[in-house]
């Protein structure tokens, strides 16, 4: 004769299930959002990465060619784009280096070391032929009203990123409660 053993039993209980489910929902409902905005880039975070590409390849570009390098804001497109400072050294056969600034995303400023802030529809940061450049701030915002500043570092080719709008003062770096 046999009898049941509950000891024996390998499974689970429908409450276990439950509340197992129940955990697991519970996750998920808080991972969703982080894992969406990493699925989804931001455009202002976007645009930022990619800029610091082109201020590294545009110092690069200055060093190997010996030559002065300028970075151009085209406010009507959106756009920076870098060709040498010299009309003699610019080769019309050559594709300079761009980066569109994301549709969502402004530039509200630049401002130097030396000069200050500067006009935006002017916008031009001088390389050396050594790849050396101003102590540089460029300013970014997004649509959402989020800042992003983005440093650029005179002679070590570091370019820092800080969230919110950060101010060059003199050789010190100060956050500007904005």
């Amino acid at each position: 004769m046999k009898f049941y053993s509950r000891e024996t039993d390998k499974g689970f209980t429908l409450i276990e299930l439950i509340v197992v489910m129940a955990l697991m929902t519970t996750m998920t409902a808080f991972a969703v959002p982080k894992i969406r905005s990493s699925l989804f880039t931001n455009q202002l975070r976007s645009t930022a990465r990619q800029f610091i590409g082109l201020i590294a390849e545009t110092g690069q570009q200055a060093r190997s060619q010996r030559v002065p390098v300028v970075l151009r804001y085209d406010r009507k497109n959106h756009l920076f784009t870098t060709s040498p400072e010299s009309s003699i050294a610019r080769d019309k056969t050559k594709s300079y280096s761009s980066v569109h600034v994301g549709d969502s995303v402004q530039v509200v400023d630049v401002a130097t070391a030396h000069a200050g802030k500067k006009d935006i529809g002017n916008l031009a940061i001088r390389f050396s032929s050594r790849g050396y450049v101003d102590k540089t701030v460029v300013h970014f915002r997004d649509d959402n009203g989020d800042e992003m500043s983005i440093i650029l570092s005179p002679f070590l080719g570091v370019t820092r990123v800080l969230e919110g709008y950060v101010t060059l003062d003199e050789d010190t770096i100060t956050t500007a409660g904005r």
